[in-house]
């Protein structure tokens, strides 16, 4: 089953692969098409296109699918995405030994440095053919804190290692685990820059490694990465801006705009931070919140708010480089690996002395 077909092509692909049924469903007029280019391509008698929410199909009595394929990931893996309706699919028609692709999603952030946007679309302002037009800078960066940044950041531009803040095996996860979440992050950045904000990418994984009768491995796993360390791709990165140092921002409505590249118009984001110089070796923490809407399953609010890593709680194990995060991750390690009965003795904890302490 394709779930939002769109103009078929990954049905034609699942066709292509030897699939004896494709179920194409996808509730605008494209299903139109779909019909078409399956003719097109001879898999007429394969492809089966039900033009409908996938809510409301009913498959003939009997009938389980082995493979769910959909591509619903959204800018930041969640915005507009069709997660709910994938889930609700794989409840109703997944076998029990059935394979959803994508398999597993993994959401990261960072924070970055936008000084390149920054100059093109605030600082251009502070000199216009010798006018002080800054009052317009500031109007635009009051505006790009309001609403998700959607654009390529280059890898330089990340100021510490990549933090993993959510897994979604797409086999089991239930809904309630994704209306609301939210992570605690702590890490220490790598070189002194201006903090603009976090920057958000997902990966997708495509297991499809199994065992012949002998043991062998056969397949492969595959993975989508929409990284700044990757080749771009449609979504590009979202970055959850910061405002200007000394302002604060609060909740703020869908109805505030923002031109981006790309504008995410009905997602809402309240930052609770001060833009902020950063240093090398230094150690900063956010909390970020994603809330699902109750009227549109879609779309969600996201709420940033910076940490005081000596202050707030850190999660466990965390690789932030404080020392007694250091120290708990080493006990943790220790810890396994005696449990694992790989290791009679655990090594000493040794810690050195940096400017993260």
């Amino acid at each position: 089953m394709d779930v939002g077909a769109g103009t078929g092509i990954l049905s034609l692909f699942a066709a292509a692969a030897g699939a004896t049924k494709v179920y194409a469903v996808e509730a605008s007029g494209t299903a139109q098409l779909v019909n078409k280019v399956a003719k097109q391509n001879g898999f007429d008698e394969v492809i089966s296109v039900l033009n409908c929410k996938v809510e409301d199909v009913e498959l003939p009595s009997g009938v389980r699918i082995d493979v769910m394929v959909s591509e619903w990931m959204g800018f930041y893996l969640f915005h507009e995405s069709m997660l709910n309706s994938v889930l609700a699919a794989r409840d109703r028609f997944l076998a029990e030994d059935g394979v959803m692709f994508p398999s597993e999603a993994r959401l990261y952030a960072c924070p970055c440095s936008l000084q390149g946007l920054y100059e093109e679309k605030i600082t251009f302002w502070n000199n216009v053919f010798g006018f002080d037009m800054s009052a317009v800078g500031s109007s635009v960066l009051d505006a790009t804190a309001k609403k998700p940044e959607v654009c390529v950041v280059k890898q330089d531009d990340l100021l510490a290692q990549p933090v993993c803040i959510k897994t979604i095996d797409l086999r089991w996860v239930e809904t309630n685990e994704i209306t609301k979440f939210s992570e605690n992050t702590f890490v220490s950045i790598t070189k002194r820059a201006p903090y603009h904000g976090l920057c958000l990418w997902f990966e997708c994984d495509f297991n499809g490694l199994d065992y012949n009768e002998n043991g062998d491995s056969i397949g492969e796993l595959v993975t989508l990465s929409t990284s700044p360390f990757s080749a771009p791709t449609h979504w590009k990165q979202t970055v959850v801006t910061l405002g200007a140092a000394g302002t604060e921002r609060s909740s703020i409505g869908p109805e505030d705009g923002l031109q981006t590249d790309h504008d995410i118009a009905d997602d809402t984001i309240r930052t609770k931070s001060k833009f902020i110089e950063v240093e090398e070796d230094e150690v900063i923490g956010w909390r970020l919140e994603f809330e699902q809407s109750e009227s549109n399953a879609r779309h969600y609010t996201i709420t940033l708010q910076m940490l005081d890593p000596e202050e707030d709680e850190h999660p466990e194990p965390c690789s932030c480089g404080m020392a007694r995060c250091l120290i708990i991750a080493k006990l943790i390690e220790n810890e396994m690996q005696a449990a694992a009965g790989t290791k009679c003795n655990p090594e000493p904890v040794v810690v050195e002395e940096t400017a993260a302490n």
